[in-house]
């Protein structure tokens, strides 16, 4: 069992004390993790979903789980080897001998990373979101998807 929360306010700050106390009556262990920062805007991650849903319906990719996973894999994938090194020696080392439908299977839920797949987009600062979504738009736009009416919608 794991949860997180994102403390923006004092009601959040109090409602993660409080969780924080009901995991310790309850477990009597717990590890908490901090970290300053923003998380991906909820707005960010619905985008990156109704992208997926278009390529899958005007593409031969597949559903949108195999759109997502192509998307994490193609761009997603480039973007972290690209500006962080330690995830590059990770990839290097643990993915990069596997063959090509290994890995995109493994960017979709399994029994080793869970329900959303091996950690890509989980782990962008804001920046990179934004570069991944850009290199989505980019790529599919070139192959005739359309995301006007996605895109406008985010701009508004």
């Amino acid at each position: 069992m794991v949860d997180k929360i994102s403390v923006n306010s004092a009601q959040k700050l109090s409602e993660a004390m409080k969780q924080l106390n009901n995991f310790y009556k309850a477990h009597k262990y717990v590890v908490v993790t901090f970290r300053p920062g923003k998380d991906r805007t909820l707005d960010q991650n619905a985008l990156w979903f109704a992208l997926y849903q278009r390529i899958s319906q005007m593409t031969q990719i597949g559903d949108v789980d195999e759109a997502r996973k192509y998307c994490k894999l193609h761009m997603g994938v480039q973007i972290l080897m690209n500006e962080d090194v330690d995830f590059r020696a990770a990839w290097d080392r643990t993915m990069k001998h596997l063959a090509y439908e290994e890995k995109l299977d493994l960017m979709g839920g399994n029994p080793l990373f869970g329900p959303d797949g091996f950690p890509v987009t989980r782990l962008f600062n804001r920046a990179q979101g934004i570069a991944y979504t850009n290199r989505i738009v980019d790529e599919f736009t070139a192959n005739g998807v359309v995301f006007d009416d996605l895109l406008g919608e985010v701009a508004a």
